[in-house]
Formats: C-alpha cells, sequence, structure tokens
C-alpha cells in the first residue's frame, strides 16, 4: 500500500495538487487517504498515454512526432509538461497550406519533426489559469505572455551564404557561407490569456490588430493567433491543451522583416547594425551531440542597447547601437514573461515614396543619394524612431499617448497600419505601416548639421552623452530636438576648423589659455576619420601681438574637448526666433549682432570682423522649431572681461570710474565685498551670475561733477574717516551707488524698448522711489532707447543718456569663471608649472556672464 501511496504522491499528487487552485485537496499523505489504494477517477494517464488512446481518431500525428523524435519514455513515465497539441484534423488543414510546402508527414524532415513537437512544449506543468503568473523574487499575477518551450536554437542550424547581408563584417563570408543561427537563444511562444488582457486592460480591438483579425471570447485563450480549443486535460505528468491549428515556431522580429519582401530596404537599415559572432559554446555541444560536424557555428549579433552586444566582432566599442536587439529570441526588458517589443516598419514603397517625395526625405536623397549610402548615425536615427520596447504600450488603444525612444510623440493612427501584415514573432510585434515616422533629429534645428556631410565636428558636439543620475543621455541633441521651444541654431562648418579658405588653418582662442601669464594657446579642431572623434591641437599663440606659433600639443580628451566645444555651441544658440536685424543674447549670454548674411560676437565686433551665412535651413517649415545657420567660421564672443574693458588705459572717459570701482578697500570685505574678483581671464565681476548685463559708465566729467556736489565721496575720503563704523556706513553707501550701474539685462544702442529693469542694488528702507520698488527688492532703472537716442531714468526721477562717442557704446565683455585659476594650470606647451602642476588638458570652463559696456554723461542715482 506504502508503494502504491507512494507512487502516487511522490507524481502526479505532488504535481497536480501543487499547481491546482480551488480544487478541496488533501493536504498530506497518509494510510488513510482515500486514494491510498486507487488513483482519483478524474487523473488520467501520463501525456503519452492519454494521446495514445485517443490517437486513432484525435492525436495520431502528434503521437508519431513524440515516437519519431524518441520521447515517449519522458512522456509517458516522467516530467512536468504542458503541451499544445494539435489534432489529425489541423494537421489535415496544415497540409494543404503552410510556409514550408509540405503535403503529408511524410515529407516533414527531422528538423521540422523537432520544430513542431519541441516548440508546442514547456518543461513545466501549468493550468492555463496559472500559465499567466510568474514569480521573479516577487509573485506577479497575470502579467505573463511569454514562456520559454523546449525549442532548442540548435534545433535547426542552416547552412547561409546568397542570403547573408552585406557589410564590413559579413563580406568575408558571402562567397564561403557559414553556418548561422539568426539567434542563439532558445525560442519562447508567446500568448494571450483572460488574465494578461484584463490586467494590461487591452481591449477586443488591441486583440484583433495582433492576432490577424480573430476575436475572442471573455475566456478565451490564445497562443499567438491559435485559439484554445480544448484546455486543462490533466494527466499524471503534466498537462494537454489543445490547439484549433498546428503551431509552428515564428520567427523573431528581424528574420521576419529580413524575410518579408515588403521590408527590404528597412531591413538593410537594420543590418547595418548586424554581425556574425562564433558561438563558442554551441559549437561544442554541437560537435559532441554530431562529431561528424567539424565546422563552426555563428549568431547573428546586433550592437543594442538591451538584448544586443555593444563590441563588433574584432573587439571594437560600437559607436552606434540600436535600442534594444530586435535579433534575439528572448529580448526582455527586465524579465522574459511579461512583454514584447515592437516596430514599426514603413514598407519599400513607402520608403521610396519618402525618400524621392517628402521634403525631409528628399534631402536625404539629395545629401546621400540613396538608402544604402546613409551613414550609420542617420540611419540609426530613423530606425530608433520606429522602434518600441513594449507592445503593451504600442496596442491601438495607446497610439494616442505613445512616445518614440527619445520620448518625442509619435504620431501612429490605426489607418497608418496594414492590418493584413501584422506579425507577432518570438520576441516583439512587427506592424506594417504606410507611412513613415520622421525623426525628430531630421527636422528639428539639428537636422541640418546631423544630416550635412561639412558639419561632423558640430555634429560630434551635439551628440555628445552626459552622465546624470546614472543616465547617459545626450543633452544637447534633446535640448536642440525641443519642438516645444524655438531656436536659431548658428553652426559652423568644418571648413572653418580644417581652414576659413580651405588652406589657411583656423583657429580658436581658448579663454583659459588666454588668461595664462605665460604662453598662451589657440586650438584648432578637427574630425579623426579613424576613430570618428573631434581631436584639438594646441598652438602657441600671442595676446600681445594677436601671432599664432608652432603647434605644441595635441588634445584627445573627450572631457575637455566637450568641455571647450560645448562652451563653443552655447554661445551659437539663441533660444527664441531671430527675425531679423538687431542684437540677440545666446544660451551662453554672448551678445551677437545679426546684419543681413552676416553675424558678430563681441570680439569681431571689436575688430570689425564679419561671419558669412553661407545657408539657412528653414526648419519651421517641416514642423520643426527654427532656422539652423551655416556658418563659414565660428562668432567670436569677446575675449575681453569687463574688468578689462573698464582698466583699459586707451578708453580714458573710463578711468575714474574704474578708479571708484577697483578701490573698494578689503577693510569690510564679509560685509561689504569689494567689485571685482580675480578669476576667469584676469578678474570678474563677483555679483555676475550666469546672465547679461549692461555696466552704465559715467564719464569722467560726469565723476568728477558728482564728487563736487557731494554726491559721491570719493575713496581718498571715505578711507580717511577714523570713525569705523562710520568708515563702514560710507564704504556701503558708495558701492551702493556703483553697483546701481550695473543692470539685468544686456541693452544695445540701436533697440527701440521702453522699460523698467533691475539694478544691482537691493533697496534696504521703506522710502518711497519713482519706480516705486518696495523694501528688499532691488532698485530700478528705467530705460527708453529709440534709435540712436538711450534714455535712464533713476529712482529720484534724473535722468542720464548714454554717448554716442565713437568706441565708447555697444562694448561687449564677457567674465568667465574657470574651475580653476589660469596660473593653477601648466601653460600650453607644457612649461609655467606652479605649486599646482595641472595639465592644460584638465582646464575646465564652469560658467560666464556677458556684458555690454555704454558711456553715459552723468552718475545715476536712487536716493
Amino acid at each position: 500500500m506504502k508503494n502504491k501511496l507512494n507512487k502516487i504522491c511522490g507524481s502526479a499528487i505532488k504535481l497536480l495538487f501543487g499547481l491546482t487552485v480551488g480544487m478541496t485537496l488533501f493536504t498530506s499523505c497518509e494510510e488513510e487517504y482515500q486514494y491510498a489504494n486507487e488513483e482519483p477517477a478524474w487523473l488520467g494517464g501520463s501525456i503519452y498515454e492519454y494521446l495514445n488512446d485517443h490517437g486513432k481518431d484525435k492525436f495520431s500525428t502528434y503521437v508519431r512526432l513524440i515516437d519519431d523524435l524518441g520521447y515517449k519514455e519522458v512522456l509517458n513515465l516522467t516530467g512536468s509538461k504542458t503541451l499544445f497539441v494539435a489534432t489529425d484534423s489541423a494537421f489535415t488543414e496544415f497540409y494543404k497550406n503552410n510556409p514550408w510546402g509540405v503535403t503529408s508527414y511524410e515529407q516533414l524532415t527531422q528538423a521540422q519533426k523537432k520544430q513542431i513537437f519541441y516548440y508546442s512544449m514547456i518543461n513545466n506543468a501549468y493550468l492555463l489559469e496559472r500559465l499567466s503568473n510568474y514569480y521573479d523574487g516577487n509573485f506577479h499575477e497575470g502579467s505573463a505572455m511569454r514562456r520559454m518551450t523546449a525549442l532548442s536554437a540548435l534545433d535547426s542550424i542552416p547552412f547561409v551564404k546568397e542570403t547573408l547581408p552585406s557589410g564590413v563584417y559579413w563580406d568575408h563570408y558571402k562567397e564561403k557561407g557559414m553556418y548561422l543561427m539568426k539567434d542563439n537563444t532558445d525560442l519562447p511562444l508567446v500568448f494571450f490569456s483572460p488574465q494578461f488582457i484584463e490586467r494590461n486592460a487591452v481591449t477586443s480591438e488591441d486583440f484583433s490588430f495582433v492576432s490577424g483579425g480573430n476575436t475572442r471570447g471573455a475566456k478565451d485563450f490564445y497562443v499567438f493567433n491559435k485559439k484554445v480549443v480544448q484546455g486543462d486535460i490533466v494527466c499524471k505528468n503534466g498537462y494537454i491543451h489543445v490547439l484549433e491549428e498546428v503551431l509552428l515556431p515564428p520567427v523573431n522580429m528581424a528574420e521576419y522583416i529580413a524575410t518579408n519582401p515588403k521590408t527590404t530596404i528597412f531591413s538593410k537599415l537594420l543590418d547595418r547594425f548586424s554581425a556574425p559572432y562564433y558561438d563558442n559554446g554551441n559549437t561544442k555541444l554541437y560537435h559532441e551531440l554530431h562529431p561528424e560536424f567539424t565546422d563552426s557555428i555563428f549568431y547573428k549579433g546586433y550592437l543594442a542597447n538591451i538584448g544586443g552586444l555593444s563590441s563588433t566582432p574584432d573587439g571594437k566599442q560600437a559607436p552606434y547601437k540600436l535600442p534594444f536587439n530586435p535579433g534575439r529570441n528572448t529580448l526582455s526588458n527586465g524579465t522574459i514573461y511579461a512583454d514584447i517589443a515592437s516596430m514599426f516598419v514603413p514598407t519599400d514603397e513607402v520608403m521610396n515614396n519618402y525618400f524621392n517625395n517628402d521634403p525631409t526625405g528628399s534631402l536625404l536623397k539629395i545629401r546621400y543619394g540613396d538608402w544604402d549610402h546613409v551613414p550609420d548615425d542617420v540611419a540609426l536615427s530613423f530606425l530608433r524612431r520606429h522602434m518600441r520596447n513594449s507592445l503593451v504600450e504600442s496596442l491601438p488603444s495607446r497610439f494616442s499617448k505613445m512616445v518614440d525612444e527619445q520620448n518625442y510623440r509619435l504620431p501612429v493612427v490605426k489607418e497608418d497600419i496594414i492590418k493584413e501584415e501584422n506579425y507577432t514573432a518570438v520576441n516583439g510585434e512587427v506592424y506594417l505601416t504606410n507611412r513613415v515616422y520622421t525623426p525628430v533629429d531630421f527636422i528639428s534645428v539639428y537636422g541640418p548639421v546631423l544630416l550635412n556631410e561639412s558639419t561632423k565636428i558640430m555634429n560630434w558636439v551635439i551628440s555628445r552623452t552626459v552622465l546624470e543620475g546614472g543616465v547617459e543621455f545626450a543633452f544637447y541633441k534633446l535640448y536642440l530636438n525641443s519642438l516645444v521651444v524655438n531656436y536659431g541654431l548658428l553652426a559652423p562648418t568644418d571648413k572653418f576648423f580644417s581652414g576659413g579658405d580651405g588652406v589657411t588653418p583656423a583657429y580658436y582662442i581658448d579663454p583659459v589659455a588666454y588668461g595664462q601669464t605665460g604662453t598662451q594657446g589657440a586650438l584648432k579642431f578637427w574630425f579623426n576619420e579613424q576613430t570618428q572623434a573631434v581631436n584639438a591641437t594646441v598652438y602657441s599663440y600671442s595676446k600681445t601681438t594677436h601671432t599664432v606659433g608652432d603647434s605644441v600639443n595635441i588634445i584627445t580628451n573627450v572631457d575637455f574637448l566637450k568641455d571647450r566645444l560645448w562652451k563653443l555651441l552655447d554661445s551659437h544658440i539663441v533660444v527664441g526666433d531671430i527675425s531679423g536685424d538687431g542684437y540677440y543674447v545666446t544660451k551662453a549670454n554672448d551678445i551677437i549682432k545679426v546684419s543681413g548674411d552676416y553675424v558678430q560676437g563681441g570680439n569681431d565686433m571689436l575688430v570689425d570682423h564679419k561671419i558669412h551665412v553661407d545657408k539657412r535651413f528653414f526648419q519651421k517649415d517641416a514642423g520643426g522649431n527654427g532656422t539652423t545657420y551655416l556658418l563659414n567660421a565660428p562668432i567670436g564672443t569677446s575675449l575681453n572681461s569687463a574688468y578689462s574693458v573698464l582698466a583699459d588705459t586707451l578708453k580714458e572717459e573710463f578711468s575714474d570710474f574704474f578708479d571708484l570701482l577697483n578701490e573698494v578697500p578689503s577693510e569690510f570685505s564679509k560685509e561689504i565685498p569689494q567689485i571685482f574678483v580675480t578669476q576667469g581671464v584676469d578678474k570678474r565681476v563677483r555679483f555676475f551670475n550666469a546672465y547679461n548685463y549692461t555696466i552704465y559708465v559715467p564719464s569722467n566729467e560726469a565723476v568728477q561733477r558728482a564728487i563736487a556736489e557731494g554726491i559721491i565721496k570719493p575713496w581718498s575720503q571715505i578711507n580717511a574717516i577714523s570713525d569705523a563704523q562710520l568708515r563702514k556706513a560710507e564704504t556701503r553707501k558708495l558701492v551702493s551707488l556703483l553697483r546701481y550701474h550695473f543692470q539685468d539685462k544686456a541693452i544695445f544702442v540701436g533697440q527701440s524698448l521702453n522699460g523698467e529693469y533691475q539694478s544691482s542694488t537691493l533697496k534696504t528702507d521703506n522710502d518711497p522711489t519713482h519706480w516705486g520698488t518696495q523694501k528688499n527688492k532691488y532698485y530700478k532703472l528705467g530705460i527708453n532707447s529709440e534709435g540712436n537716442s538711450f534714455t535712464i531714468t533713476t529712482e529720484v526721477n534724473k535722468t542720464a543718456r548714454v554717448l554716442l562717442r565713437p568706441g565708447y557704446y555697444n562694448i561687449v565683455s564677457k567674465d568667465y569663471v574657470f574651475a580653476k585659476l589660469p596660473t593653477e594650470y601648466k601653460n600650453v606647451d607644457g612649461s609655467g608649472a606652479t605649486t599646482v602642476t595641472s595639465l592644460f588638458a584638465d582646464s575646465r570652463i564652469s560658467t560666464s556672464s556677458s556684458a555690454v559696456i555704454h558711456l553715459i554723461d552723468n552718475v545715476l542715482t536712487f536716493k
């Protein structure tokens, strides 16, 4: 009796009572247990016994598969299995029409038999109701839509030759061919259970879309698009579920797209990011199983962020990667069970029409000629737009909420989908579309930089990534692709960096090197075709003679190059429209002047140098976010700090006011900071903070008049006061008056405006003022500018005018903040070491502020 009991408990009852929920069963196997001497009446025989008993009229074909593959003993005696089987009548229909072209069982090859049988089997026992549950450290109920089958990747290894992709890693095998697995992971099956559908709010239309138009009842269970017509047949060693049709293993997304004659163009783009990888483990295993096999086995791997590879077969780091691996059978973003990917794939007809007739697609054609010559980075932008790593979030009911891999709106509507071509692969859903979804990369102001052969350096700069919060992303690409903001992107072409006229090298005067007291430096940026990266050659430079000497170094340090070129990029981005001639402030708070086809920065205005706009791209016309201007040189931002402009001995009219600014005593510096602080190229205005400002400088005559009238008490008189408290009070009073001449927002002579602007002096009392400034707010200045007339009205309703003396108005300055003082880095040639000997390539620019400086005819007062 115990032997009988142990047999039952050890196999069927242990299996079935452990898995079947909702049945009232015994919790232990004791001698008085009612089934001690007999098996339950509802418990069938083994899986094989059940199928064989019904074989003559129902499952004879399936039983032949089991027998031919030597699996009878397993399914008769041991194991815990789940089988999705097809009836003889289903096989009869299968022989009438199938992708293999077989018309009888006898025509099936051994490999085909394995695919039918092993793909229908899961190596665990599951009731249909429990198939959608899984455990990964936490229990997830109704969340699964995939399970691994018993079909191994080694069950079918084709020899491939003519159909191999093209590419540097494939061409070697074109003539001799190779044994190639389309992927080296085993094959899962995809199912739609009532629990999964309810949990994920899958609508009837959603299901019909992905299942070839099938309709389902509330309790229906589908494996791919094949309905379970009889489920939960209980056997001693597992469960049988009967399908309405024969189940063949679908291919993965990449393979379906590759073998579909309507999607050859999209497939070729995907294959750019694929390569053959030698599979040592499966080669050895296959040798053991088939000693007669002496060749090597490869698998088709994709360079991808999810489920893919990061390096090419020769060990090189991949410069570009797909968002996920469309060729990996077990592709998952976390767990294999809960979701699959999706791809929206335009047909060849649609792709060609886009290339020839769409405004943006036509740019690609003009630039590259055909799809085959579109470079990898551009192809990647296109592919990423059409790939999503979740089917659950890519069903028709979610189309209106979809965003692409870069989080931009993906405007898919149901009418875009060619429903009869939908395909549920083992790793995702492929939607064939009658529309191309143009990447935001193409239509934004970044587009002309990405798609232009002459902007490789700026493209490299924009596409560099930052690491923030553990996430790596291309900040500037995301920034310039924002369609909720308009930009004017002024992009210097590679022509400048390689030499403005194609012969003479052109240089970027480095601010840190410019601030050196020893050897200053100039940089020439250039695109290294071998490494596909930007490098910089460093030359000696003299800021007194403005001459460039010999090259002294080459910098490949990516962090240095990003630091400098991102700062340069910031000075070439205008937030908003460039609506015509005038002055504009860039993202870097640099001030530029636009006049027709020419642009000037602060330094350009100083030396009367004009940068030409070679071409304009009106991206807004294509649904983008502004205008891109290709320049023949970068904008020359000011290299002069506000301090150096005011201290310039050639600017005699600035001297008296500069002395007042520069001679703020340090005695009370904790409470009353000095105006200037040592930082940047030489000194910077202490209270400037990554913004743009206007500095109004009273002429020497105006300063002397204010001293004579007692409005200003000079430092000589203040410093002579013996009472420290009185001296502090007078110091505070004069510093407040001096700071009243510094205004937030850069304003130029020539602008038309009338408004109030904030000064840098804080109001500390409740006294009424002309502009009604409240306590603890900054005093204001009223500005009225029209043509060459520029008037400032103060808080005491007195006025001053900008003096239009040549060289004394519209002067642009720039104050830098460096990570360290320039003297704390070695010179560009490695000389000039101090106690701190950081290399020049380690130098970083933290931030900057710009100011426009005007000479005025009166001192500004707020009391």
